[in-house]
């Protein structure tokens, strides 16, 4: 805890005032060691009435303060008393540091901290609201990463939706782009689709990852951040997780989510694999090796559960209303690609004549080595599954009673 034990010149006529404020604070740190609250608030609050902002200590004495309702607050919350809690908590909130050290980063992040503090005394009692408002509160002090994590939490339990500035104070929502945002599984022909909307929309293709190769497909904040302000066409194998939800909500984003028949998709990894994608893999060194039995086995066994987290996922982000969706499957993409993409225009009130999409369409189509898209080929899975393998997947999505897995044929 600071104290006013360091040299400061003092002009003999505010003597008396410091000696005073030595004592409020001295005594301030007696109470606060001793677990007395209420007497350390009332000694800090007496001395920081005697300074202003730019004397010495102010900050500090400040930060002292709200150690002291920090204390408060929690004792209050033990003893079942919310409404105690809340009745400090606002003079907590209003709390600022405005002097000496409002340029400190080591201070910030420690005065930032406090507020960390009591949002978890708060959260850990599932008042999640009240905790939201407190690492906000900190997030606002002092951008430090780590103070986000307790905030994502929060909003989740809560179910409240994230705001822009939870990740950026940098831009305000108008000056955000506008986002086309396809979240697939792979071999679901999304980069094919992908490449027909960036030459309908002229938008910037925009792969918001930190990396590719072994990575999850999440969404990177700085990416995203950097984005922002463009218009963007984003394909990424991503599954509904609470930190891309969020992200989702704060910038605006609004995803078609394209998949496939489960059972085609397993047959389509394994020709992806055995020509080449391997190497970015897990099991590089071993899948060549393997039989075609062996190589779907280990796709089941390793893929299919993600598959299934991915519609899973993205059912229960719908179903709770937290972002809107417009879904979509390869089979129905490959059906009527001109009316599927008018489909997907319109879901972001955007349009494009017949003609210049199938101008993009054909262009995307004979551009092989950029798409990889099949030509249509469906029901592969049926015939190159064993009975074993399929009845595994069917397995598998027993877990999900509550996920409606039609859409990939189950």
């Amino acid at each position: 805890m600071p104290s006013l034990s360091q040299t400061i010149d003092i002009r003999p006529a505010n003597r008396n005032l410091y000696s005073v404020v030595q004592q409020e604070v001295e005594l301030g740190a007696t109470a606060l060691s001793q677990q007395n609250a209420d007497m350390a608030i009332t000694f800090f609050r007496s001395a920081l009435q005697k300074i202003t902002i730019r004397q010495p200590f102010h900050d500090h004495l400040v930060h002292n303060l709200l150690l002291s309702y920090n204390l408060l607050i929690a004792q209050k919350l033990d003893d079942g008393d919310f409404d105690g809690a809340q009745m400090y908590l606002r003079s907590a909130l209003g709390l600022e540091i405005l002097g000496e050290m409002a340029d400190d980063e080591d201070f910030r992040d420690r005065f930032a901290g406090g507020f960390q503090d009591i949002g978890l005394q708060f959260f850990k009692r599932r008042h999640h609201d009240t905790s939201i408002e407190c690492f906000r509160k900190s997030i606002a002090i002092s951008a430090s990463p780590g103070f986000n994590v307790n905030l994502m939490t929060a909003l989740a339990a809560s179910g409240r939706p994230a705001l822009l500035s939870d990740f950026t104070t940098d831009l305000s929502p108008g000056e955000l782009g506008r986002h086309i945002f396809i979240a697939c599984v792979p071999k679901s022909g999304s980069t094919f689709l992908k490449n027909v909307l960036v030459g309908l929309t002229g938008y910037r293709d925009a792969f918001m990852v930190y990396s590719a190769q072994q990575f999850e497909q999440e969404l990177y904040p700085p990416m995203l951040v950097r984005s922002a302000k463009n218009d963007t066409v984003t394909q990424q194998h991503c599954r509904a997780t609470d930190a891309n939800v969020q992200m989702m909500q704060a910038f605006g984003i609004r995803p078609v989510v394209l998949v496939r028949n489960i059972f085609d998709s397993v047959m389509s990894l394994l020709d992806f694999y055995t020509a080449g994608a391997s190497f970015q893999s897990f099991f590089r060194d071993d899948f060549q090796n393997l039989d075609d039995e062996t190589k779907i086995d280990l796709l089941i066994d390793n893929f299919v559960p993600w598959y299934l987290q991915f519609v899973s996922s993205w059912n229960r982000a719908e179903k709770y209303g937290s972002l809107e969706i417009m879904w979509l499957t390869y089979e129905e993409l490959i059906v009527d690609k001109r009316e599927r993409m008018q489909d997907v225009l319109r879901f972001y009130g955007l349009g494009a004549s017949h003609k210049a999409i199938d101008q993009g369409i054909k262009g995307a189509e004979g551009e092989k080595h950029r798409t990889r898209f099949n030509k249509g080929v469906t029901g592969r899975g049926m015939s190159g599954l064993n009975e074993a393998q399929k009845e595994k997947i069917r397995r598998l999505a027993r877990y999900y009673p509550t996920t409606d897995f039609s859409r990939i044929g189950l």
